[in-house]
Formats: structure tokens, C-alpha cells, sequence
């Protein structure tokens, strides 16, 4: 196979290995959002998925804090917008509430499953919880490597016998029976695994549109038998028609299982694009990996002219595969996986590199097969064979690691699934109650946040469109702080977003909402608690000295704490903030430093001196037990300092 190909693959293999990606309808928003606190019961509950659940097999449900369902149905679907279910609700009382929901998707049947809670009048008990997704099923990671093997030896087979070779050869022709069967044993198996996920019968699953597109691959398979009936029992140019046709028909399942795969449920302009590019990929594997399975199984042992020529047409189109293979795998990552630290940081990721590292291993063979074992075809082919062998035990592993990959939500997803669980929404109506406003605001930690405000009219339900609203933020804790306001720009009718730093500090903020439509005006007061930031705390223990607490507070930033001597008594409580950089970050006025048993009680300020630019130290008398510490300060360039440690004496 030719040096540029692979030198393509090497710099490409590990992009390249994370197609193709499976669906998954994973949450994406919902109304109310995980963790909302609403002033009235809603009507319904709306979940938006990345991808188009399947109705009939996927529910939602709302229990009460007693684990009592309080919906009126199991989920149903919003009409015109594919991609929701809505649950509704008759009136509830005050009072914490889950939503728990189970989805199969309609475009590849993959199950995933979660749960938030909400509150009305109150504030939930539990905290949003993302989507729960596993791993595939045995059952269906077996049926798509079997889809895959036969798909690709057909293609493999009717190009190589029908184009690398003078005439179609006669050795060999039960293995493409058993690579058809191969094939068709993957869909049925497929079928039955997506119905045994899904906890229904096959019928069920055969009268949804999964079932649609199950037949959709198992027709051209189907087609593509017959066709190698004819081509066995037809003369040379009426059989290479027909094998070159059996080709063709698997080539179209492999489009069939594309456009129920993830690449053809993206929408947007690049929708046929992302589509033509994910065949391009499956079909060059075909033809190279395939391709190289039926060369092997024509030659035999015995080498002549005709096979020596026949290994190089074969090694010059092997080699043009194998570029488009890496080619194609590289455009369609960039959209599935998105960010490098998601290789390392999810199971897609860490399966995409064990995939990186078994196409690194085939391209070294391919390179042993095309500088050795091609040049001496025409006298041996046993290097070409044992090297060949060799390839395909590896690219059998690969396929399998893909049937597995095509299970798994790619990173790019778990990334729009994980917005919905981070975000924060308070909903609220003017006192004339002319229009409802849902308000999210993600990730909800001091600092930038994205402001999305969802207006309808209060007793129609309708967007309200065309309107000029703005935001109005004021901490009523803290006086000093003046007002801010941010205009917000529409995105979709009835919704209005945009960035802003307003929620800059910790605590309780009041946001007025102000709908401004031609002479009409309208606002809607709303309060809405910032969320404190998750710290990371890592622990350094020495044998001997106080143990060094590391806070990662946000912006690059860390504080570095101890408690000395570290034991019940007067303890010196040491506090030094350093830079992202590594150096101490200067601090221009004395921090807070307070402490208070972590049990409950009332805390109490430590006497705090300088001992360095961001160095601090506070006295504090502490009895044995668990007692929180809580640090506050201010950077030079207005950055909030805030952290908290819980430490046991």
C-alpha cells in the first residue's frame, strides 16, 4: 500500500479511529430545568433530547417526595418538534418532585435513561442528574461487528474478483457465502438486540421506524444473495456483472445503516455532507480490509503471473482506501469528538485510543506487506499471506472496538446532555400576569454566565416575539454593589439569550425581567441564589509536618492551606493564594477568615495578619472534632477569592 496513505494514517489514526459514532437521545434542556425552584405548579413537563427518542418505547414519569406518581401519562410527543416529550400534570402542591425518564432512540435504538428534581415553593432535595448511559450490550456489540465483517468482505470481494483480477476466480466462492451470512445474521441479530434493550418484543420494535430502517439494511442484503447465486451459476461476463452487483447491494445496506446511524440525525446544512462522509469511511474499509480478506482467499499458495499482477492492482487501490479511510475518519471526529482531553476523560475516548493504537499496528503490517511481500508475489506468496493474515486478526479486533464505539454517546453529545444538568432556571409572571418567564442560567456559578429567557403569554401559552427585554441585577445583601443590566438578543421565537459576568458575587441576587413591547412594558421580578463553584481539594501529607490542603478555586487560581501544629489547640491558620503561573498572586486588602463547627453552629472571625503579598494567617483556638474553614478575598484585578475546607482535628 503506497507511503502517503499510511503516512496519512499514522498522523490521522487517532481522529480517525473514533468513527463511526452510535445515537443516543441523551436530555438536553428540560422545562422546568434540574434543580428549579418555581413559585407556581407547572402544567406539564417538556424534555428536549439531542437526538429523536422513539415514543412508543421511551416514557417519563414525575414522582412526589413520596415516590408517587403524579403524572397524567407516560410521556408523549410534542407536536412538530421531534425531539421532545411532554408529560402532563394535573395541580400539585407545594413540595420537591422528580422527573425520571428512559429513552430508546428512533435513529439507532440506543437506550439512556435519568433523573432531576425540581421544587414548587420549595427548593428541591436533589441535585439534577445527568443522563445515564452504559456501555452496549454484549448481544449488540457481536450483531454490528457481524454487520460490519459481512458487509465489508462483500464489497472486499466483489471488487477485488471482478477488477483485480483478469477473470472472477473459481477458488474461494463459499467464502462469499459465508461472509453474506455473516451479514445477514448481524442485522437479525442487531433487530433482536435493539428489542431485548428496549424490554420489548421484536414486533414492536419491527412496527417502529427502527424497524423501518432494520429492513432498509437487511433488503440489500438480501439482494446482494441473490445475486451471488447467479454469479455462481452464470457464465464469466454475466457472473462478474452479478458478483460486481452483490457489491453494490452491500455497498447500499452500508448506506442504509448510515442514514440510521448519528451522522444522518444531526441537522443543519452539513446534515448530507456528514452522511456522504460516513459511507465514504465504512466503504473504504471495505474495500481495503475486505478487499485484502478475498485477495487472500483467491490465490491460494501456488504464485504465477497472473496473481503477482493481480496483488498489485489490488495494493495500488488498497493503498487510495486506505488514505479516504483516514481521510473521512478525521471529519466526521472533529464532529463526534470535538476536544482532545475528551480522549482521556471518557470510556469513547479511551476506546477511541485502544482503536489508534490497533490501526498504528495494521499500518505497520501494511507496510511489511507492501515493501516485502508484494515485490516477491510473483515468486512466494507465503510473506504475503502469513503479513496478510496477520492484518486481518487485527482488523477483526478493530471491528470489534467499533461494534462497541457505535454503542457509546460520543463526547460531543455528553457535552449538550451535560449543559442541561448544570444549568439553573427560576420562572416567575408579572403581577398583572400578562406573560410567564423561565429563566436559565448556566453554569450558575459567579462569574460569565449564559442568560436564556423563555417568554410566552400567560394565558395563551404563545412566544412572545418581537419584544425588547432586558435584564436588571441587584444584590440586596450587599448594598454597595451597584446595579448592572444586560440586554438579551432573540435566538427562536419566545427566546432571548446572552453572556454576561453580572452574577459576579456569591449570595442571593433579585433579577428583574423587562419585556418591552412598542409602548408596552412589562416586568417580572425574579430571585435567583448563585451557586457555590465545586471545589477540587487535593491533600499532601508528610510525615511529621501539617498536612497541606491545595484548593482549586476557579480561573487557574489555588489556595494552599494548613492548620500548625495541626492537632487540637491554639492552631495558626496559614492561607496563600498563587497564580496561574506559579507565583504568589498578591492580594491588595486583608482576607476573611472564618471558622465554625461543620456540624452546624455559629461561625466566628479569625484575627488575620500579612505575612506576604498573598500570604495570610489567621489564630484560631479549635477543640477536636470537624470544623469548616471559609476564606474570602478579593484579587487585584476584582476576582472573587472564595473557598472552604472542611478539616478533622
Amino acid at each position: 500500500m503506497c507511503r502517503a496513505a499510511r503516512l496519512g494514517l499514522l498522523c490521522a489514526a487517532l481522529l480517525a479511529a473514533a468513527a463511526p459514532a452510535g445515537a443516543h437521545a441523551l436530555l438536553q434542556h428540560s422545562v422546568p430545568a434540574g434543580g428549579a425552584v418555581l413559585q407556581h405548579a407547572p402544567a406539564e413537563i417538556v424534555l428536549t433530547f439531542t437526538e429523536i427518542p422513539e415514543p412508543s418505547l421511551s416514557s417519563v414519569h414525575v414522582l412526589d417526595s413520596t415516590g408517587r406518581q403524579v403524572d397524567r401519562s407516560g410521556g408523549e410527543p410534542v407536536p412538530g418538534q421531534p425531539l421532545e416529550l411532554r408529560v402532563p400534570l394535573g395541580p400539585l402542591p407545594n413540595g420537591a418532585y422528580t422527573v425520571t425518564w428512559r429513552t430508546v432512540s428512533r435513529v439507532d435504538g440506543h437506550v439512556t435513561g435519568g433523573a432531576f428534581a425540581f421544587g414548587v415553593g420549595v427548593t428541591p432535595a436533589a441535585s439534577p442528574v445527568a443522563a445515564a448511559t452504559t456501555f452496549p450490550s454484549p448481544r449488540s456489540v457481536v450483531s454490528r461487528w457481524a454487520l460490519y465483517i459481512g458487509l465489508a468482505g462483500l464489497v472486499g470481494a466483489a471488487w477485488v474478483w471482478t477488477a483485480a483480477f483478469s477473470e472472477p476466480p473459481r477458488r474461494g466462492r463459499w467464502y462469499a457465502w459465508i461472509i453474506w451470512a455473516v451479514a445477514a445474521a448481524g442485522v437479525i441479530g442487531f433487530g433482536l438486540a435493539q428489542a431485548a434493550d428496549a424490554g420489548v418484543g421484536l414486533g414492536r420494535v419491527l412496527a417502529t421506524p427502527l424497524g423501518t430502517a432494520l429492513w432498509w439494511r437487511f433488503l440489500p442484503i438480501l439482494a446482494a444473495g441473490a445475486a451471488l447465486s447467479v454469479a455462481e451459476r452464470a457464465r464469466t461476463g454475466r457472473g462478474r456483472t452479478a458478483l460486481a452487483a452483490a457489491g453494490v447491494f452491500a455497498a447500499g445496506s452500508m448506506l442504509a445503516d448510515v442514514l440510521a446511524g448519528h451522522a444522518a440525525a444531526a441537522a443543519g446544512p452539513l446534515r448530507w455532507a456528514n452522511i456522504a462522509d460516513q459511507w465514504l469511511h465504512i466503504l473504504s474499509v471495505g474495500v481495503w480490509l475486505g478487499g485484502l480478506a478475498a485477495l487472500l482467499v483467491a490465490l491460494g499458495t501456488v504464485p504465477s503471473d497472473a496473481k503477482a499482477a493481480a496483488v498489485g492492482r489490488f495494493s495500488l487501490v488498497a493503498g487510495v482506501a486506505l488514505g479516504v479511510t483516514a481521510l473521512t475518519g478525521v471529519l466526521r471526529a472533529v464532529d463526534e469528538v470535538g476536544r482532545w482531553d475528551a480522549l482521556l476523560t471518557t470510556d469513547f475516548g479511551r476506546l477511541v485510543i485502544v482503536k489508534a493504537a490497533l490501526l498504528l499496528l495494521l499500518a505497520v503490517l501494511g507496510a511489511i506487506n507492501r515493501y516485502r511481500s508484494v515485490p516477491a508475489a510473483l515468486a512466494t506468496l507465503r510473506g504475503l499471506r502469513r503479513v496478510g493474515g496477520a492484518e486481518l486478526a487485527v482488523a477483526v479486533v478493530v471491528l470489534g472496538v467499533t461494534g462497541v464505539l457505535t454503542g457509546l454517546a460520543p463526547p460531543s453529545l455528553l457535552r449538550q446532555a451535560g449543559q442541561a444538568a448544570t444549568a439553573i432556571i427560576v420562572n416567575g409572571a408579572d403581577f398583572a400576569t400578562s406573560v410567564r418567564v423561565g429563566l436559565d442560567i448556566a453554569p450558575g456559578y459567579p462569574g460569565t454566565n449564559r442568560f436564556t429567557a423563555r417568554i410566552v403569554d400567560y394565558d395563551t401559552g404563545r412566544p412572545v416575539t418581537r419584544a425588547r427585554v432586558t435584564l436588571r441585577f441587584t444584590q440586596p445583601d450587599r448594598p454597595d454593589v451597584g446595579a448592572s443590566t444586560l440586554g438579551l438578543a432573540p435566538s427562536a421565537p419566545g427566546t432571548y439569550e446572552a453572556d454576561g459576568a453580572n452574577l459576579s458575587l456569591n449570595g442571593t441576587w433579585s433579577i428583574d425581567v423587562l419585556v418591552e413591547r412598542g409602548l408596552q412594558s412589562t416586568e417580572v421580578p425574579l430571585t435567583v441564589a448563585a451557586r457555590t463553584r465545586p471545589e477540587v481539594v487535593r491533600a499532601i501529607r508528610t510525615p511529621g509536618q501539617p498536612t497541606l490542603y491545595s484548593i482549586d478555586i476557579g480561573g487557574g487560581i489555588v489556595l494552599d492551606t494548613y492548620l500548625d501544629p495541626d492537632r487540637p489547640g491554639l492552631n495558626e491558620l496559614h492561607a496563600t493564594f498563587i497564580a496561574a503561573s506559579g507565583q504568589e498572586l498578591p492580594v491588595p486588602a486583608p482576607i476573611t477568615m472564618t471558622v465554625a463547627p461543620a456540624a452546624g453552629g455559629p461561625a466566628r472571625a479569625l484575627p488575620v495578619r500579612r505575612f506576604g503579598p498573598g500570604h495570610f494567617i489567621g489564630d484560631a483556638q479549635l477543640g477536636r472534632g470537624t470544623w469548616r474553614l471559609q476564606f474570602s478575598g478579593t484579587a487585584k484585578d476584582g476576582s472573587v477569592l472564595d473557598a472552604r475546607l472542611d478539616v478533622t482535628l
